[in-house]
């Protein structure tokens, strides 16, 4: 039910699974607070008894974690912190003891603290947990049945890592690439790749433009930006890694399908499918939450022929890239075209898909990329505690094979810094 009365609030009840969605409406979307109840028959089950109720309205919240008492005496609590668990953090209270009026309520302030360096990072999820026990003054008060109220927390502290590089001018030019985390709370990466294709965000009045749930339209398959990079694998083969950039974040990434098309022979037509997607959907048929890396061999009636994988995909939660990591010998397989040190240039394009509420963007544009010879510098990775500097990676650009595979210039992902285009800086290189 929704609400349609400014002095009313609409609450409904969760008995089934809280993600069910009906006509395209999310849970909870229709009204202003979900109850949920915790008793051991339900899907969120637990021993005992319990419940939570969910709501995105700040003043609601607030009035429903009043500590209220319905009796006709007044009670009073020792507040105290108990069973604290997850990543080192301390609570802070407004008061240690209350007294609940009769037919009254009252409120206790809690502060929660926690320190950035061991709150957790995009490679990192760390929890804290505890409860906050308010224990009967006395065996009168509250019929001396003691209160818990739980707080769960997971924080991610961020980076902020920029790169700048120098000029870049004549025949084979080369710079510094100098890389600052200057008010970051935590180490960041920085990590390079040869950019080949940025788009545009999505117009969320297009057709097939995948708004998410919410109707706001940020769906998190919309494709910012593309790159790769290649680095030695042993004497015959190259890692390749694709980084998508997305303009919005993701919870997790395997809701998204990324695909990116592969000519390794130059006549045209595709020849490899390199495919982000969720690896218990793809090898089971269940999801499972994980992004594998796959490649698929694409047949000339434009169907998919057989697949491999060697790696998942580095894709953290709550984030904006997705890195598809894959070999060079994934695109030679026997009876098709070949990439190879003697056919190492290949061209690549890419669509998206959010398969959580449907919907596909076309990637505008198309990239070319040298496997064993970049045009541009690629491969360079460097860590930067906060406050820092770092100017150790250099920038070359190879004149002769950027006429024939040329880069846009030069992507720098950092999972750590803040999602969107912040975790993949696109610094233009235009060669004078």
């Amino acid at each position: 039910m929704a609400a349609t009365d400014q002095d009313r609030l609409a609450v409904s009840p969760s008995v089934v699974d809280r993600s069910v969605t009906q006509q395209l409406y999310r849970f909870g979307e229709l009204s202003d607070a979900v109850c949920l109840s915790f008793i051991i028959q339900k899907n969120l089950g637990c021993f005992g008894d319990g419940g939570a109720v969910a709501t995105n309205n700040k003043d609601l919240a607030t009035n429903i974690r009043r500590l209220r008492n319905h009796g006709s005496s007044d009670a009073i609590f020792n507040v105290a912190q108990a069973a604290a668990s997850g990543s080192p953090h301390a609570v802070s209270l407004s008061r240690t003891s209350v007294r609940v009026p009769a037919h009254g309520g009252t409120e206790v302030s809690v502060t929660l603290n926690v320190a950035a360096a061991t709150a957790g990072n995009s490679a990192s999820f760390r929890e804290v947990a505890g409860l906050i026990e308010f224990t009967p003054a006395s065996a009168s008060d509250n019929g001396g049945i003691a209160l818990r109220v739980p707080y769960y927390f997971v924080p991610r502290a961020q980076a902020d890592v920029e790169t700048r590089i120098g000029r870049l001018a004549g025949t084979n030019p080369s710079t510094v690439a100098t890389v600052t985390n200057k008010h970051g709370a935590i180490a960041g990466d920085a990590d390079f790749y040869a950019l080949g294709i940025f788009d545009t965000r999505i117009n969320r009045d297009d057709e097939g433009d995948a708004e998410d749930g919410d109707h706001t339209g940020k769906t998190s398959s919309d494709v910012r930006a593309i790159g790769v990079q290649s680095i030695e694998w042993d004497a015959t083969t190259r890692l390749l890694v694709f980084a998508v950039n997305t303009y919005n974040r993701w919870s997790n990434a395997s809701t998204n399908e990324f695909d990116i098309y592969v000519d390794v022979n130059g006549d045209g037509i595709d020849d490899y499918v390199v495919v982000g997607a969720d690896f218990g959907a793809v090898t089971t048929g269940t999801a499972d939450g994980r992004l594998g890396s796959f490649v698929f061999r694409r047949l000339p009636d434009g169907t998919f022929g057989s697949g491999s994988i060697n790696f998942f995909a580095l894709a953290p939660t709550d984030s904006s890239t997705a890195l598809l990591p894959l070999l060079s010998s994934q695109l030679c397989v026997s009876g098709a075209p070949c990439l190879s040190a003697s056919s190492p240039r290949f061209t690549y394009h890419a669509k998206s898909f959010d398969l959580a509420n449907g919907g596909n963007k076309v990637v505008a544009g198309s990239a070319k990329f040298n496997a064993w010879s970049s045009s541009i510098s690629t491969g360079g990775f460097v860590t930067v505690a906060p406050g820092a500097t770092d100017a150790t990676t250099v920038i070359s650009v190879n004149s002769a094979e950027s006429n024939l595979t040329p880069a846009l210039g030069v992507m720098v992902v950092t999972h750590d810094n803040k999602s969107g285009a912040d975790e993949a800086q696109l610094i233009k290189v235009d060669v004078k």
